[in-house]
C-alpha cells in the first residue's frame, strides 16, 4: 500500500486529524515521473504524477511522521524523512511507500528538531538539528551516532534548516534561517570556513545547478540566485510574489523544463519555466489534510530513468519560535 495521516500545529502546529485512504503503489509509477510533497502541517508525505498531477496517496501511516521536515531518497534507493516533531528520522520503501524502520531513534545523539537529510561523499547521513544549531553524523549504513559534525553555532548558526546539502566542491552548505544567511563548512571537518550568502530574509532550500546556487527566500518571496562557486548574487530568479507565490520553501527541477516551487502560505505548488523563471501555473492547489503546510518537494523520475531523484527542495513548516518573525 502506498501512503495517509494527518494534522496541524500545537505550540508550533495545532491538531487536526484527517483521514484519507491508502492507495495501491503500484497506480502512478507508470508515469513518467512523480513529484512527492512533503506536508509538515498534516505529517504526511504524497506523490503526485508530473505531468497530470494525479494523487496516488500518502506515505504508510505506520511510520508516524509527526512534522515532517525533508524527505530524500538515499544512496540505498529508499526515502529518508526528518520527522522533526518527533526528534527521528524514519525510512521508507520508495516504491510501496510501505514504512521500513525509524533509522535514527528520537533524541539520538542530542538530535532535536532535525530539518534536514543529506549524505557526505563518505556515505555517511548528515542531519541538521535545528534547535540545537548544529548537524550531526550518523552511519549511513546503520544510523547509528558518530559525532557532531558541525558544533552548536558554529558560524553564528541559527536555525539550520533542510536545504542543508552539499556542493559540488564537497563542502557542506546550511542555510541558517533566523539571522539569513547561508554558511560554509568545510566538507571533512565540519569547520566553519564563511559566510558564503547574507541578507537573505529566511533561506530555506537550496540548490546547485549548473554554476549557480537557487536558494527560497521564505520572508522575500522569490527565487533568489548566486554564483555557486563566489556567492555573488546574480538576480531574483523569481520575482517576489511572482504568480502569487507567498512564503516559498520547497523547490525541486523536473526532467520536463519547469522548476517546481512550494507556496506554503496558500498550500499550493506553483510552476515556473527552469531556464527563465517565468511564472506557468499552479499545478498543485491545497488539498484540506493532505497539501497541507508544503515544506519540501522531491522528484522522482520516470522508470528507467532511476530512482535517485533528479532535485530535491526542502522547506520547513510554520514554527512557532520567538525572538524572530513569524514563519508562514
Amino acid at each position: 500500500m502506498f501512503w495517509v495521516g494527518g494534522r496541524e500545529m500545537n505550540m508550533r502546529k495545532s491538531v487536526v486529524w484527517i483521514a484519507a485512504a491508502v492507495v495501491s503503489a503500484c497506480a502512478g509509477l507508470s508515469r513518467a515521473g512523480d513529484l512527492l510533497v512533503t506536508s509538515f502541517l498534516s505529517d504526511r508525505v504524497d506523490r503526485f504524477g508530473m505531468g497530470t498531477g494525479a494523487h496516488t496517496g500518502p506515505l504508510d501511516p505506520a511510520g508516524g511522521l509527526d512534522g515532517p521536515l525533508c524527505t530524500r531518497i538515499g544512496p540505498d534507493g529508499r526515502l529518508y524523512v526528518a520527522s522533526e516533531e518527533s526528534n527521528s528520522v524514519k525510512r521508507f520503501d520508495a516504491i510501496t511507500g510501505a514504512f521500513i524502520d525509524t533509522f535514527i531513534a528520537p533524541g539520538s545523539g542530542g538530535l532535536a528538531g532535525p530539518s534536514g537529510v543529506t549524505w557526505g561523499r563518505d556515505g555517511h547521513l548528515y542531519v541538521a538539528s535545528f534547535d540545537n544549531n548544529s548537524v550531526l553524523k550518523y552511519d549511513g549504513a546503520t544510523g547509528e551516532f558518530l559525532d557532531t559534525f558541525v558544533t552548536t553555532a558554529s558560524g553564528a548558526l541559527n536555525g539550520p534548516d533542510n536545504g542543508t546539502t552539499f556542493g559540488p566542491d564537497g563542502n557542506l552548505y546550511v542555510p541558517s534561517y533566523w539571522n539569513g544567511r547561508v554558511l560554509k563548512y568545510d566538507g571533512e571537518s565540519g569547520d566553519f570556513l564563511e559566510i558564503f550568502i547574507s541578507g537573505i530574509s529566511r533561506p530555506r532550500v537550496l540548490e546547485f545547478r549548473e554554476g549557480k546556487l537557487y536558494v527560497t527566500s521564505e520572508g522575500g518571496h522569490s527565487v533568489r540566485r548566486y554564483d555557486a562557486t563566489s556567492g555573488v548574487f546574480i538576480d531574483n530568479f523569481i520575482a517576489p510574489r511572482s504568480g502569487g507565490l507567498e512564503a516559498p520553501v520547497g523547490m525541486a527541477f523536473g526532467d520536463d523544463g519547469y522548476l517546481y516551487i512550494s507556496s506554503l502560505s496558500k498550500d499550493q505548488v506553483l510552476r515556473y519555466d527552469a531556464q527563465t523563471g517565468a511564472f506557468v501555473d499552479v499545478f498543485l492547489s491545497a488539498i484540506p489534510g493532505v497539501i497541507d503546510g508544503p515544506v519540501f518537494l522531491t522528484v522522482i523520475p520516470a522508470p528507467g530513468a532511476g530512482l535517485l531523484p533528479i532535485a530535491a527542495g526542502i522547506l520547513a513548516a510554520r514554527r512557532v519560535r520567538p525572538p524572530a518573525s513569524p514563519r508562514g
